[in-house]
């Protein structure tokens, strides 16, 4: 056989294979699905990890729970020293001993199994990301209850009481900064509250942050694990949440010293944190306004059995599910069969909702005797375990 004819013969079958090849790749490439926008087609809630990181560990880790449809959202708090028994290091520790800066896989993981719930991305910022993107973002704003005054780098520092605007290093130092006069439990309250104010700011700059000129920038700030055009379509969705009002919620439990750390173990084994999520998805799947208040309801508990601290760990669960307690005390009798809930707000479903709770099935209208301004008032009776109902 002439070598011309050789040669053509081998250059048509390299050009057949190349010629499936490429159509392998045409097929492969329509069948792929921009995830963020799959999830979205599917009617499904995105549920994001937004981890602020310092020295190399989680100073601040929320999850975000976000439904498309009606633009709604919940963070739930995950402090960095809750205390679990970590099976793969085989100890009781703090969750961000599993905290891996290049790797968060492990650490993603056992957030997943507390909150019961699967975590589809994460998204990573360190100070000097946070920074700058704050700067990009032209500054938060937020509510400082009292005057900031410190130093950093052996340069005074201070920020007024009230409603201020904050730059990139502000930021970090509000963030960072412990105010003497607030207690613990208000730090979760601050940390929500930044978060909130930098989503917020996103969807305020949406049109710029989304800009070709731009969004390079804003990529390389975050370390994550979406591609930069699932990336953009994320914080798309951002841009359409209503952040003013997002469901802050967080994960309660009790301080307990192991090996020199004190630690916060979830209350009932981590059972209360999945309960959250649970409501928290439930709810934003109804797009009624009812579902999802836009004011934070306030209660009353009154305990009116003879366990001694009943209406303080009953006030800690409602805490935790973003209810604010205005009052705890004792019912006029201590051995009341049924726990109610009274609704003193006027409104059926947000009083079922709270009854819900605690799977309490008396609702009533009652005028009670009681001088708090709370919107419903629980009194515990004797069916009351501690967590639930029995009946």
């Amino acid at each position: 056989m002439p070598r011309s004819m050789l040669d053509k013969s081998v250059l048509f079958l390299v050009l057949i294979v190349i010629m499936i090849v490429v159509a392998i790749v045409v097929m492969i490439s329509a069948l792929r699905t921009e995830p963020v926008d799959e999830a979205i087609k599917e009617d499904r809630i995105i549920k994001v990890a937004i981890i602020f990181e310092r020295s190399g560990k989680p100073a601040a880790t929320e999850i975000l729970m976000y439904y498309s449809s009606n633009a709604r959202a919940a963070l739930l708090d995950v402090p960095a020293e809750t205390g679990l028994i970590i099976k793969s290091l085989n100890r009781v520790d703090r969750i961000d001993a599993l905290y891996d800066p290049g790797a968060p896989k492990a650490y993603l993981d056992e957030i997943q199994q507390l909150a019961g719930t699967v975590i589809d991305w994460y998204l990573i910022l360190d100070e000097a990301s946070l920074s700058s993107l704050v700067d990009l973002l032209d500054g938060i704003s937020a509510f400082l209850p009292n005057r900031v005054s410190t130093v950093v780098d052996d340069s005074p520092v201070s920020l007024p009481s009230g409603q201020v605007v904050l730059d990139g290093r502000k930021a970090l130092l509000y963030a960072a900064y412990q105010d003497p006069d607030t207690p613990d439990s208000e730090l979760v309250t601050k940390r929500q509250a930044l978060y909130q104010s930098a989503l917020r700011r996103l969807g305020e700059r949406s049109e710029f942050v989304l800009r070709d000129d731009v969004f390079p920038t804003i990529q390389r700030l975050f370390r994550t694990n979406l591609k930069g055009e699932s990336l953009r379509r994320l914080l798309h969705e951002f841009g359409r949440m209503e952040a003013d009002r997002i469901v802050l919620q967080r994960l309660t439990g009790a301080y307990r010293s192991v090996e020199g750390k004190l630690l916060l173990f979830p209350h009932y084994d981590g059972e209360l944190v999945k309960d959250i999520v649970k409501q928290s998805l439930n709810a934003l799947l109804n797009e009624g306004d009812e579902a999802i208040a836009d004011k934070v309801f306030t209660i009353e508990i009154l305990n009116g059995t003879s366990v001694r601290g009943m209406a303080q760990k009953t006030a800690e669960i409602f805490q935790s599910f973003g209810y604010e307690i205005v009052s705890v005390g004792n019912a006029p009798e201590s051995d009341i069969e049924k726990t109610r809930v009274v609704n003193r707000y006027g409104d059926l479903v947000a009083a079922t909702t709270v009854a819900n709770v605690i799977r309490c099935r008396i609702v009533e209208d009652e005028a009670i005797p009681s001088a708090s301004p709370a919107d419903f008032v629980i009194i515990l009776g004797n069916d009351f375990n501690g967590r639930n109902c029995v009946y």
